[in-house]
């Protein structure tokens, strides 16, 4: 079962993709923040980590490249999911070193499509 681990500072959002996720056989962790998320990661690998962009105190992209920075985390696939649509910010978001930009709200298929393709690849 592969691990996905979802970072994002609202409980909505976390409570619907552990649901979701978790039905279509994934095993769900979740943040409530950055730097959260960056413990988590740390303590359970992940095969795919989701991760929203606009986050208080540290934000996405913050966490993207720090992670990209770490020789341990640095293969783990990122997935940015964004209430951000401008061409600007998902620009900014890749070359942050994220594997792809969804924007909210997402199409579930969709998602799961991305996600699919990206652990695969992994």
């Amino acid at each position: 079962m592969s691990k996905i681990l979802a970072i994002d500072d609202d409980t909505t959002t976390l409570q619907l993709l552990d649901f979701f996720l978790t039905k279509h056989k994934y095993e769900v962790t979740v943040a409530s923040s950055g730097a959260d998320g960056i413990i988590k990661v740390q303590e359970i690998m992940p095969d795919l980590i989701l991760l929203d962009v606009m986050m208080p105190h540290m934000d996405g992209i913050e966490v993207c490249k720090k992670l990209r920075a770490e020789e341990k985390t640095a293969k783990i696939p990122i997935l940015f999911l964004s209430a951000l649509t401008q061409d600007m910010e998902v620009m900014r978001g890749l070359m942050a070193g994220s594997d792809g930009y969804i924007v909210k709200p997402f199409e579930p298929d969709n998602l799961l499509e991305s996600i699919e393709k990206l652990i695969e690849k992994r």
